[in-house]
C-alpha cells in the first residue's frame, strides 16, 4: 500500500512539473494576414492597380458572382476593373478560419458602391473565400459573391 502511494505521489509530481512547463501553444498570425492581403485586394481593384491585383490571386483561381452564368477565372477578374469602377467600400465581419495547412477560409461582409456603364449602383454582399498561401504569401484561390437584400 505504500509503494502504491509512493508511484501515484511520484506521478502526480512528474505530472504537474510537465504541465506547468508547457506553454500555451501561441495564436496564429495567420488570420491577420490573411486580412490585411483581402484588404489589399479590394484596394488594389478601386485602384485599377492590375499587377497588384493579379499578384494577389492564384494562378487557378475561379470566381462566382451571384447573377452570372458562368465561373469566370484570373484573366476575368484582373479585366473587370475596365468596366468596373468601385468607387468606395467597407470591408466588415471577417472570420477567417484555418481549413488545411497553408489554406483559410474567409467570410466578410463588403458594401460598396461603384460605377459601370455610366450608372452608379450600391451593393451589400457576404464573400466567401479560400486562400492559400506559403510563408506568408497568400493568394486567392476562390471567391463567392452572395448578395444581401
Amino acid at each position: 500500500m505504500k509503494s502504491g502511494l509512493v508511484v501515484i505521489a511520484l506521478l502526480l509530481a512528474f505530472g504537474s512539473g510537465a504541465t506547468a512547463q508547457e506553454k500555451p501553444a501561441a495564436k496564429s498570425a495567420m488570420p491577420a494576414q490573411v486580412e490585411a492581403h483581402v484588404r489589399k485586394l479590394w484596394e488594389a481593384f478601386k485602384n485599377k492597380d492590375k499587377p497588384t491585383l493579379s499578384a494577389l490571386l492564384d494562378d487557378r483561381f475561379r470566381i462566382f458572382e451571384e447573377g452570372l452564368t458562368s465561373i469566370g477565372d484570373k484573366k476575368t477578374e484582373v479585366n473587370a476593373v475596365d468596366d468596373f469602377e468601385l468607387l468606395n467600400y467597407t470591408l466588415s465581419d471577417f472570420t477567417v478560419k484555418s481549413i488545411a495547412p497553408n489554406a483559410a477560409l474567409v467570410t466578410y461582409i463588403a458594401q460598396y458602391e461603384g460605377k459601370s456603364g455610366g450608372e452608379v449602383s450600391k451593393g451589400k454582399s457576404v464573400f466567401g473565400e479560400v486562400w492559400i498561401g506559403a510563408g506568408g504569401n497568400w493568394k486567392d484561390f476562390y471567391m463567392q459573391e452572395t448578395y444581401v437584400k
